[in-house]
């Protein structure tokens, strides 16, 4: 699977857009659409990059995702929606959720009653802890917390609601 245009439009809108390289506020060099800067980027904080090349980081880094999750034992049992939740979740925060036999995430994709409908409240539960990452420096922030649920209703095929509070 791959993440379609309405889930790329979705990173792009969690994630904003700058040409200009600037600190997160996090210590990480960010460019784009939330492009993490590295080395081989040759870009420092104050740098411009065109729009071109904001598009050609989102396009790598979501394959980059896309290759992790494609990995998974389950993954033709996602639906879209779901395919595209976690692709977010994972350009967002890493892709270690689905590669750590321990964690959350990993754990309720493996169960075959995350992808039956009607999903059951237990399965709901598990996976709201498995999108639970709102914290950045150990702080929760209202931005990750609002991505987050919105990750899950799309994840869920709900809408408006509110999964993880402040």
């Amino acid at each position: 699977m791959t993440v379609n245009e309405t889930g790329k439009q979705f990173i792009k809108d969690h994630e904003g857009y700058r040409l200009t390289v600037y600190d997160d506020g996090y210590g990480n060099l960010t460019v784009g659409y939330g492009h993490k800067v590295v080395s081989s980027d040759n870009l420092k904080a104050g740098d411009t990059i065109t729009a071109a090349k904001a598009l050609a980081f989102l396009n790598s880094d979501i394959a980059k995702v896309e290759t992790k999750i494609n990995t998974h034992p389950k993954v033709s049992k996602m639906t879209q929606n779901m395919y595209n939740a976690i692709a977010s979740l994972l350009f967002n925060v890493g892709t270690s959720p689905i590669t750590d036999t321990s964690n959350d995430l990993y754990i309720v994709m493996n169960k075959n009653a995350t992808y039956t409908k009607p999903f059951s409240d237990s399965i709901i539960d598990e996976v709201v802890v498995a999108f639970t990452y709102t914290k950045a420096n150990g702080v929760r922030v209202p931005g990750l917390v609002n991505r987050r649920n919105d990750e899950l209703n799309m994840f869920l095929e709900t809408e408006d609601v509110e999964y993880i509070t402040m």
